[in-house]
């Protein structure tokens, strides 16, 4: 093996091995595809050992490439974030690209408001915002942070949960749908009710202020993760949608009508997911900045 190493190629083989992806490492670094193909195969021929079993449909190491990957990742992840964290000491506007996975409820509500600041601020910066429904890791998505909001414990992972807010759900439904069946007084009395919401908040539970609590297993009328789609349903007529009174508020304060306001549902917290890194890059400790600023000012209203 030559004793003068391209780390470049390293670099590389550590991006395409965390993404699982060629053409994702080649997006997220701004280069060819084939200039990350022969960088690998470069670096497979150097070390004589087969880092990577391709095929048209997947991408899988083996065993000498996952403990080349064990061994480096954490080295580049290092310089990465050594590198990221000097240069913000300049004060200068950032560049570069901050990649972000968040549910659609969270994106609408806190990070549009927090993300066209950072825009204004710093105009050489792209951001790229991709709504999802579950949590994500963003270390081996090609994230800088995603973020989740549950109602249940985050699970025991290699990344960090930093806990940001916590959002009081309510039920709600348009006054003509009210009008037609009536107001429900108990939780038993939606037995027979379209309900609207996300799988992963199933059953729905329900405890009033007097201790007495209530467990509703009816299947859902409509079930998504998406938010504004259980919303835009409710406004049509369609059911009783769960969702946080935060979301209900700000797009459809005029249009719905909360039922039930007696019986506290389990709140949703929303987290920041990330990678579990010694030194927080730039851009990331921007965002958290603002968004921590922005739960500030909320929770002092």
């Amino acid at each position: 093996m030559s004793r003068t190493n391209d780390w470049n190629d390293w670099h590389l083989f550590g991006c395409v091995a965390q993404l699982g992806s060629f053409s994702r490492a080649a997006e997220r670094l701004q280069l060819p595809k084939s200039t990350v193909s022969t960088a690998i195969s470069r670096l497979e021929q150097r070390l004589g050992l087969r880092l990577l079993e391709r095929s048209t449909r997947r991408l899988r190491l083996t065993e000498a490439g996952f403990q080349l990957l064990t061994e480096i990742g954490p080295l580049f992840s290092r310089l990465e974030d050594i590198a990221d964290h000097l240069q913000g000491h300049a004060e200068a506007p950032l560049s570069g690209t901050l990649r972000i996975a968040s549910p659609y409820e969270f994106a609408s509500l806190h990070l549009s408001p927090v993300l066209c600041d950072i825009m204004q601020a710093h105009p050489a910066l792209h951001i790229e915002v991709d709504v999802v429904s579950s949590l994500i890791d963003p270390l081996s998505s090609g994230y800088d942070l995603s973020f989740v909001m549950t109602s249940q414990p985050l699970p025991d992972s290699g990344q960090l949960g930093k806990r940001l807010y916590t959002l009081q759900q309510g039920l709600f439904a348009a006054p003509a749908l009210l009008q037609q069946r009536g107001r429900p007084q108990h939780p038993a009395e939606l037995a027979d009710w379209p309900l609207l919401g996300a799988a992963t908040a199933l059953p729905w539970q329900f405890r009033h202020a007097d201790g007495r609590h209530y467990q509703l297993t009816q299947p859902l009328l409509l079930q998504s993760a998406n938010a504004g789609l259980r919303l835009q349903a409710a406004i049509a007529g369609r059911g009783i949608c769960l969702v946080s009174r935060n979301f209900a508020a700000a797009q459809a304060a005029m249009l719905l009508e909360q039922i039930l306001p007696d019986w506290q549902l389990p709140p949703l917290k929303a987290y920041a997911l990330i990678p579990n890194r010694s030194l927080l890059p730039t851009k990331t400790r921007l965002l958290l900045d603002g968004l921590e600023q922005r739960f500030a000012s909320l929770e002092a209203l």
